[in-house]
C-alpha cells in the first residue's frame, strides 16, 4: 500500500456527509473575538480558518459557551490524553464523521498513538494488537454509538481502569463527539484545504508511516559520529546501547548504536527515526538479535512495533512526555552473556 495510514483512511468509502448546506461565516458573522480565535486555530493547522469554529460561530454565543464546555470536557478532561484520542476517534469512525477523523487523526499523535494504531482503530476492538484497556474503551464507545448505553460486562471491565469522574467523563466525551458529528454530517463540513500540510504543527505529517521523529540525514550524521565507537567495540553508558542485527539479504552482523531503556524483561527502543530504519527492519524479520548494554550483550526475541498509548508504562513516567510522539520498538531481553 502507497502513501500513509491517513491517507487511506481518508480515501474510504466509508465517509458518509451532505452537500455543503451551512456556509462559513465570515468575519461579520463571527465577531472580533471568534474570527480571532478562528484565525489562531487556523494558524496552528496551516489553514484558512477552521471550520468547526466557522460553523458553530454564526451563533457567537453558542460558539462561545460550546468552547468552553468542550475545553473543559476535551483538552482538560479527567481521561489520558492517549486513552481520549482513542475514544474520539472511534467515535467519528463510527458517525462516518470525516471532518472529525482527519483532524484528531493528526492531534492523536500527540497523545501517543502511532500510524498502524490508526488504522486498528477503524477495525475495532477486536482487532489485533489492544491491550485490556484500549480493548474496553473501544468497546465502550461502540456500544455507546449503539445502544446509547455501555453494557454490565464493559462497565465492569472499565472500572479496573478508570474512576467515577473517568467514567462520567468518558460517556460525555462519546457524546459530544456524536453531537458534533450529527452537525457536520448534516450540514455538509468537509476538512479544510491543506490542512497539517503548512503551519507549525506540520511535523505530525508524514508521507509514510515511518513516524520518523528525526530528520533522515540526522540518521547519516550520527553513524559518523559513532563510527569510532563503533570500530573500537568500546562499551557505551546507559541509556545508550548497541543493537546487533542481521542484514535482511546480506546475512553479515551490523551494530547500531540506539538510546535504549530496559523495563523488567523488556527493551525499549524510542524510534527517533521511524520503523523504516534499516535495523529496525532487519531486526523484524529476523525477530530475533542482541543489544550490548554496559559491556554485557544480551539476547532479544520476539520485537515488535508499537506506540506509547499501548505500551507507554514501560517507559519511566518522567520520561513519558517526552516520548509521547515516538514509536518504540520493545523485545524480550534474555539474562546477560558472559561479560565481554
Amino acid at each position: 500500500m502507497t502513501g500513509n495510514a491517513i491517507d487511506r483512511l481518508m480515501g474510504s468509502p466509508h465517509w458518509r456527509g451532505s452537500p455543503p448546506r451551512v456556509a462559513p461565516g465570515g468575519p461579520a458573522e463571527l465577531g472580533r473575538v471568534n474570527r480571532m480565535l478562528d484565525r489562531a486555530a487556523g494558524w496552528a493547522m496551516g489553514t484558512d480558518g477552521m471550520r468547526l469554529v466557522q460553523v458553530i460561530g454564526r451563533d457567537r454565543a453558542l460558539l462561545r459557551a460550546y468552547l468552553r464546555f468542550a475545553g473543559r470536557l476535551v483538552v482538560r478532561g479527567r481521561l489520558p490524553r492517549a486513552d481520549a484520542e482513542l475514544v474520539t476517534l472511534r467515535t467519528a469512525w463510527n458517525c462516518a464523521a470525516r471532518y472529525e477523523f482527519l483532524h484528531h487523526a493528526y492531534l492523536s499523535r500527540l497523545g501517543g498513538l502511532s500510524a498502524a494504531t490508526l488504522e486498528r482503530v477503524a477495525a475495532g476492538p477486536s482487532a489485533p494488537g489492544w491491550n485490556e484497556r484500549q480493548a474496553a474503551l473501544l468497546t465502550a464507545a461502540d456500544e455507546l454509538h449503539a445502544d446509547r448505553t455501555v453494557s454490565d460486562p464493559t462497565w465492569d471491565r472499565l472500572t479496573a481502569f478508570l474512576d467515577d469522574r473517568q467514567l462520567v467523563g468518558l460517556c460525555l466525551l462519546v457524546g459530544h463527539y456524536e453531537m458534533l458529528a450529527m452537525l457536520f454530517n448534516s450540514a455538509g463540513v468537509d476538512p479544510e484545504p491543506g490542512a497539517w500540510r503548512r503551519g507549525p504543527l506540520r511535523w505530525l505529517r508524514h508521507d509514510d508511516d515511518s513516524d520518523a521523529r528525526f530528520p533522515r540525514r540526522s540518521a547519516h550524521v550520527s553513524r559518523r559520529l559513532m563510527g569510532p565507537v563503533m570500530a573500537a567495540r568500546a562499551p557505551l553508558p546507559p541509556p545508550l546501547a548497541v543493537i546487533v542485527h542481521r542484514g535482511r539479504t546480506t546475512g553479515r552482523e551490523y551494530r547500531t548504536p540506539v538510546t535504549a531503556l530496559v523495563h523488567g524483561d523488556r527493551l525499549v527502543v524510542p524510534l527517533g527515526h521511524g520503523t523504516r530504519a534499516d535495523w529496525v527492519r532487519n531486526l523484524l524479520h529476523e525477530g530475533r538479535g542482541g543489544v550490548e548494554r554496559a559491556g554485557r550483550r544480551h539476547r532479544i526475541t520476539a520485537p515488535r512495533v508499537t506506540d506509547m498509548a499501548t505500551d507507554g508504562h514501560l517507559v519511566p513516567g518522567p520520561l513519558r512526555p517526552l516520548l509521547r510522539p515516538f514509536t518504540l520498538l520493545v523485545a524480550d531481553l534474555e539474562p546477560a552473556e558472559e561479560p565481554r
